[in-house]
């Protein structure tokens, strides 16, 4: 009993009703004060002090008649009477000039203390009394203190009495009108107690406001949250509390749900931050509702018309037009706790970024090793494996295509001699310097490595053995011309030379190596410092043991094109000298061969071979492009020039991969390196004015990863304009390719990295630039090209992290679908929606739906999000139908990756059936890419779904490829007029008159034509004037959410009118209903051409 009174005194103390009388009676009580000092309360004292006055003055009259009459009776019954009748007054006496008292009543003489000739007091008053004009003597009253009488009207009357009555009966009456009031304004009277206790029971937290953010229902959930009680937090206004804008560091805060009192929209999933009472932080995905009422508000709209005359004027008519208007009043906004979210996402992204990092140590390790495999470590060129792995990729590949391809061995002469007198640091000196010269004077496409010891071997395709006798004649000038005074320390040094050519006779690399070596053992035994081409005359005199006389040396070199040594020829003198580095004490030679080196390539062929499964193998065809960007990076960097990667991607490679097969698509590939190659060799041509042969090939066109291909251009110059070369391969694949029968369009993208711009190592070059390729693919258009940016490898970042995220974003609420309403162009009515899926990321904000629709196809995670998407739609449309708006038709967008499903058609059939809609209800859009993929598979589902019943449409016609002959071949009902030709008719008429040919081809096929991207009047009146079916944009509505388009379904009046006003009056169209639909439209296309249309 004791705690249960407890407990009310508590709650009555604790009320807010309690609080807010207790300070209005404070209140109330500070103004009456502050009336009494400024004198507004009338002075009680006074009043008493004049009435007293009154009453001793009125005795005085009458004792001073009994006076004159000398009845002192009388006199003693007039005071006698007096002090009886007046209860103020205690006592009273008639006191003689001389002091004698000659009447008293009450114990007068014992409290009085004035003296004859005093001033009167409050409580004691002396009056003279006359005889005549001589002063007789006084009449003393004495009277009661005031405000101290005993008689409790005495208090009473006081102003504390009025003060604490008003503070009394005020608090009473106060707080029994807040309670009223408070009653009035409880959530729980406009929210009903089951759904407060419902609200009560939600995980979330959740919020209502008024218009002013002030809180006026909290529930258990938030305010547990919080640290206060939901009653604490009713009241209080909600930008009170510690909130902090995810990522709004540096801006202005503006809470989420301002903006939905505002009348603005709120993206899904913004996240928000709240520091509570408790000291803790908890991070929120804020979802807000705006509570509405709507009232009928006249507003004024304008009509256009135009008129048929040349010189037409646009007229505007104000039509006042009463609708619905929604006023916002409040909102209800959601708070969902992902605090342990973030801290697991935060985690996650540690752990990523460690990731990210072990790769990259991963990658720098591989590429080591890789080097360590590939490479030798004395000259950094290629070591014997990696150069005949090379050898054979580029004996192949010549084999194929019937191109020359050469191959020169070069020795140092007497090496061994050099070891022996100047020791083995020398000899290392040497095998560098000669390894330098050799890169550095062969063509950038050439292949050069060392085969062991001082003997190395230079592969040269697409040259025949003149041009690559000559190449050897170069190298063979530049290394005659070492010595003491350009390469101080060294010796000077010579080398030999044999050249061998591939014939329709070799089969293998090591044939026509084994060709060049003989070549090569030849110039030795000749005297060494030459160059020797092989031939089938050398060949003979190679046959014979014996050593060749004069005249067969002349005829040898006459056949092979031998120039002749000697001292006197000085070397070139564009060739720079080439500077003496560090000693690197990586080899031991010994004798005639070099021991260390042999050591390593046993190594490096150990680390390749197959017993080691985990050993970095480099395919070929990427050891050939490696090598040659390296060696074009070397000579770039020392002649201050320009090397360019180009990554091409040809959309068609994939396509014909998984419709052909594999041999198709291989066949295919090389035919486009074929194209490159041609164009390319022209442009060179064209720059070359009919020099050198290597000069026309100052490129290389690499197979890369089976389906990519890479172009290298090396040694351009710092201002060479590079889209040239770009404009050349888009030009070579402009017409398309047959592969079988089946003609195929190309579709190129092309990443671009350059040195020293965007990477200074080939794989740095190579990345960017396919992460270039990547951002080129993502365009709209076709044939598009993309330079690297550091720009461009943030947002290629972030395109990762996208991807992660992705994959969480259904089960994380945070796809949504939106809806753009279609219009009867005949009726004016709503016809049907499309289906627009959106992504609210809550760090990332609004998703660009190209930009994550892609990844998703990339990804494959278009198939989960097409399901979900299908799911969403048909019970929309089935809710649409139960609220009574009849069957909603909506569009949704099949992408090429979901038809490569072949049971897309039975699962879509599946979905309609479960939600229980008529399949007329949905309609899928298609393009013309799912078209070209595959044809034989597209007919089948396609054919599948028409059965069935669904509305087949054709999105983005007239931007494709595909022939007519589809609109016969598949089951389509719709057309819709790309967006791109509706937007640029009013200034371009060739738009203008494509737009009338497809409307007026597919009403003669019997199809029913929707164009989207409407935005303007004109653009509509155009398309009425057309007798286009149906359109949709955003001149009358954009990408709505579904209570909007629900409200849209309920009063469509004013989109309906604005169609049919037109329609009406038909102005343009005078005697359309005389005319057949095709005169109609030339009759309106020549009417806008003569007066609107501008041609480009």
């Amino acid at each position: 009993m004791i705690n249960l009174t407890g407990k009310v005194v508590k709650s009555f103390i604790n009320s807010p009703a309690t609080k807010l009388s207790s300070g209005l009676v404070m209140l109330t009580i500070c103004l009456l004060l502050t009336s009494e000092f400024i004198g507004l309360v009338p002075d009680t004292k006074h009043a008493e002090l004049q009435s007293r006055k009154v009453i001793t003055e009125t005795l005085a009259v009458q004792l001073s008649m009994d006076l004159q009459n000398e009845a002192i009776d009388s006199i003693k019954d007039t005071l006698r009477s007096a002090v009886k009748r007046n209860s103020s007054v205690r006592s009273g006496s008639v006191r003689l000039v001389s002091g004698k008292l000659i009447a008293e009543v009450g114990e007068h003489q014992e409290f009085w203390k004035l003296k004859p000739g005093d001033k009167s007091s409050m409580s004691q008053i002396q009056v003279s009394l006359f005889n005549g004009n001589k002063r007789w003597g006084n009449v003393e009253l004495r009277f009661v203190e005031i405000g101290v009488g005993s008689d409790w009207l005495a208090f009473k009357g006081s102003f504390l009495v009025l003060i604490l009555f008003v503070g009394l009966i005020g608090f009473f009456a106060y707080r029994m009108f807040l309670t009223r009031a408070l009653r009035e304004l409880d959530p729980d009277a406009v929210i009903p107690e089951r759904v407060r206790k419902a609200l009560d029971t939600l995980a979330e937290g959740l919020l209502i406001v008024d218009k002013e953010g002030v809180i006026i229902f909290s529930n258990e959930a938030f305010a547990k949250k919080t640290g206060y009680v939901p009653e604490q937090l009713v009241g209080k206004e909600s930008s009170g509390l510690d909130w902090q804008m995810c990522g709004a560091e540096g801006q202005a805060e503006v809470l989420p749900w301002a903006h939905v009192l505002n009348g603005e929209e709120l993206p899904k999933g913004v996240r928000i931050k709240l520091t509570t009472a408790l000291n803790a932080t908890y991070t929120f995905t804020v979802n807000v509702s705006p509570i509405t009422t709507s009232s009928r508000k006249k507003v004024k709209r304008k009509h256009t018309h135009s008129t048929s005359d040349a010189s037409h004027n646009l007229s505007d008519s104000a039509v006042s037009d009463a609708t619905m208007i929604e006023e916002v009043r409040g909102a209800l906004i959601t708070f969902d706790d992902i605090t342990e979210l973030e801290i697991k996402n935060k985690e996650l992204r540690e752990a990523f970024e460690k990731l990210e990092e072990s790769k990259q140590e991963i990658l720098r390790q591989n590429h080591e090793l890789l080097v360590l495999a590939t490479r030798d470590p004395l000259t950094d060129l290629l070591n014997r494996r990696s150069l005949f792995e090379s050898f054979d990729s580029l004996l192949a590949e010549a084999q194929e295509d019937q191109s020359p391809l050469c191959c020169i061995m070069v020795d140092i002469d007497h090496f061994k001699a050099v070891n022996d007198n100047f020791g083995h640091a020398v000899g290392d000196k040497v095998i560098k310097v000669v390894a330098n010269i050799l890169i550095e004077t062969a063509r950038q496409i050439d292949i050069v490595g060392r085969f062991g010891g001082e003997e190395f071997v230079v592969i040269l395709p697409g040259l025949d053995i003149k041009g690559a006798a000559n190449v050897g004649e170069r190298i063979r000038q530049v290394i005659e011309g070492v010595d003491g005074n350009s390469f101080p320390g060294l010796p000077s040094i010579t080398s030999s030379f044999g050249v061998s050519t591939l014939t329709p006779q070799i089969g293998s690399s090591n044939e026509l190596l084994e060709l060049a070596d003989k070549a090569l053992y030849v110039a030795k035994e000749s005297g060494r410092n030459r160059v020797i081409s092989w031939s089938d005359a050398l060949e003979k005199e190679a046959a014979k043991s014996a050593p060749p006389s004069d005249s067969q040396k002349e005829k040898v070199e006459h056949v092979t094109l031998v120039r002749e040594s000697g001292r006197s020829d000085s070397p070139s003198s564009n060739i720079e000298a080439i500077q003496n580095t560090d000693q690197e004490n990586l080899t031991d030679s010994k004798g005639e061969g070099d021991l260390n080196t042999a050591t390593n390539e046993a190594v490096f062929e150990a680390v390749a071979t197959d017993s080691e499964p985990k050993t970095i193998k480099c395919p070929p065809d990427k050891v050939v492009l490696l090598e040659r960007t390296q060696q074009a990076l070397k000579r770039a960097k020392k002649y201050q020039r320009k090397v360019v990667l180009l990554h091409v991607d040809i959309d068609a490679l994939q396509r014909v991969n998984d419709s052909l097969g594999l041999l198709s698509a291989e066949k295919f590939a090389k035919n486009l390196v074929a194209r490159i190659k041609e164009s390319l060799s022209k442009l060179e041509d064209k720059n070359a004015n009919g020099t050198a042969q290597e000069q026309a090939l100052s490129f290389s066109v690499s197979r890369f990863n089976g389906n990519e291909i890479v172009v290298l251009l090396p040694d351009l110059a710092p201002t060479a304009v590079v889209t040239r070369f770009i404009y050349e391969i888009f030009a070579a694949n402009k017409k398309p390719v047959v592969v079988e029968g089946s003609e195929f369009y190309l579709n190129t993208n092309i990443g671009v990295s350059a040195y020293p711009a965007n990477g200074v190592s080939p794989e740095e070059l190579l990345k960017n630039a396919s992460s270039a390729m990547q951002e080129a693919k993502r365009k709209l258009d076709r044939n598009n090209f993309q330079f690297y940016s550091n720009d461009l490898s943030i947002r290629t970042q972030k395109l990762i992290r996208l991807e992660a995220e992705l994959h969480r974003a259904e089960e994380r609420d945070e796809l949504s679908v939106y809806y753009q309403p279609k219009m009867c162009l005949k009726t004016g009515t709503i016809v049907g929606v499309e289906a627009l899926l959106r992504w609210h990321h809550p760090e990332f904000g609004v998703v660009p739906p190209d930009e994550f629709i892609l990844l998703a196809e990339q990804t494959g995670l278009i198939n989960d999000i097409g399901r979900w998407v299908l799911r969403t739609v048909c019970r929309q449309i089935k809710f649409w139908e139960e609220l009574g708006y009849g069957k909603v038709s909506v569009s949704i967008n099949l992408s090429p990756v979901e038809f490569r499903n072949p049971d897309l058609a039975d699962h879509i059939i599946s979905e309609a059936r479960e939600s229980g809609i008529s399949p007329s209800t949905l309609e899928l859009e298609i393009t013309e890419t799912i078209v070209l993929q595959n044809v034989d598979a597209a007919v089948v589902v396609l054919e599948k779904l028409s059965n069935a019943g669904f509305i087949i449409t054709l999105d983005d016609f007239g931007t494709g490829f595909s022939s007519l002959s589809y609109l016969k071949l598949f089951p389509v009902s719709k057309i819709k007029i790309d967006r791109s030709f509706i937007k640029d008719f009013i200034v371009n008429s060739d738009d203008a008159v494509i737009v009338s040919a497809i409307i007026a081809m597919s009403h003669s096929l019997e199809l029913e034509v929707v164009a989207e991207g409407v935005e303007t009047e004109e653009q509509l009146r155009f398309l009425q004037d057309l007798h286009c079916d149906e359109v949709q944009g955003y001149l009358f509505a954009g990408a709505l959410h579904t209570e909007k388009v629900t409200n849209l379904l309920a009063d469509p009046n004013i989109i309906r009118r604005m169609i049919l006003d037109y329609r009406d009056k038909n102005i343009v169209l005078m005697d359309s209903k005389e005319k057949d639909s095709a005169t109609g439209m030339i009759d309106t296309l020549n009417h806008y051409v003569a007066n609107d249309g501008r041609k480009r």
